[in-house]
């Protein structure tokens, strides 16, 4: 097991900030340390709601909002990491629930930076400290299917290849709303623009749960991608299945549409197959909890 301890300060991103007199420089002094952005103010109060609704807004104007959410949310998105990705920690991190509100010193702060500010100030209010190590852990490996991808590239405006049916509308009555770089997510199925086959294998991480590396050794410029599937029947399967073939993964029962195993293939040329590799997790070495303010 390969083991690399960082200091709380390190970002998911790879930039490592240094600790005061950590470096001499020539002349014999020492570099002042790196600030890290912090909130100007930051309010972190337990919800004692009972229920499961969670709003969680990505920073707007320099505001950071959340209710009714886990530490174990805001650990996620603080070190970009998925949920699944975190070990270690007590477990009322993902159960305990707070509110959170916090305001940044600068409207146009970016959202590295709003993640530099969120684990500020989750060291602050919940004294939580972390490391990462690298673990051989089940994974999908996405790969081309038998008789080969079913993608174009965009090139020069040039479409992709049509989806099986048309884009839904994100609102019923108001028209498709194109977007590039992003996903839409939807009851029955997932819609991207301009995606890179390694921005798909993240999006399909979510969905089927283990890691999804991209394999796929494709070297293509972003495509686009209709996909529809039975969330329902994905959820059903086991998370890992054998490697090789397409599993027997066909829709089943009274299902309403394809799992998504079965959809990527007869729809984008593309197959999962299982096994074990290299992944990198977030270890929670201690985390207080924060009480009202």
């Amino acid at each position: 097991m390969k083991h690399r301890t960082l200091a709380t300060r390190d970002f998911a991103g790879g930039f490592l900030f240094l600790a005061a007199g950590s470096v001499a420089v020539a002349l014999g002094q020492t570099q002042s340390p790196i600030a890290r952005p912090e909130f100007e103010v930051a309010s972190v109060k337990p919800n004692a709601s009972g229920n499961n609704d969670l709003l969680m807004r990505p920073p707007v104007d320099g505001r950071f909002t959340a209710t009714n959410v886990t530490l174990k949310m805001l650990i996620a998105l603080a070190y970009k990491v998925r949920q699944l990705e975190i070990s270690g920690g007590p477990a009322w991190i993902a159960s305990d629930r707070y509110d959170i509100n916090a305001k940044a010193p600068d409207v146009n702060v970016s959202g590295d930076q709003s993640r530099l500010m969120l684990q500020r100030m989750l060291e602050d209010r919940f004294k939580l400290e972390v490391h990462r190590e690298t673990k051989e852990l089940p994974v999908y490996a996405l790969l081309p299917a038998k008789n080969g991808l079913k993608i174009r590239t965009r090139k020069r405006g040039l479409a992709s290849r049509p989806a099986p049916n048309p884009p839904r509308p994100s609102t019923p009555g108001q028209p498709f709303t194109p977007f590039c770089g992003g996903f839409i997510v939807m009851p029955d199925g997932l819609e991207g623009r301009k995606i890179s086959m390694t921005q798909l294998a993240n999006a399909l991480s979510g969905i089927v749960g283990p890691p999804v590396i991209d394999k796929t050794g494709y070297t293509g410029g972003g495509f686009d991608f209709h996909l529809e599937f039975d969330r329902e029947l994905t959820a059903t399967r086991p998370n890992l299945l054998p490697a090789g073939g397409d599993n027997g993964l066909g829709t089943g029962g009274d299902s309403s549409g394809p799992s998504i195993f079965t959809a990527l293939q007869e729809q984008l040329g593309l197959r999962l197959e299982a096994g074990r590799g290299p992944v990198e997790i977030l270890v929670i070495d201690r985390a207080e909890k924060a009480s009202a303010n």
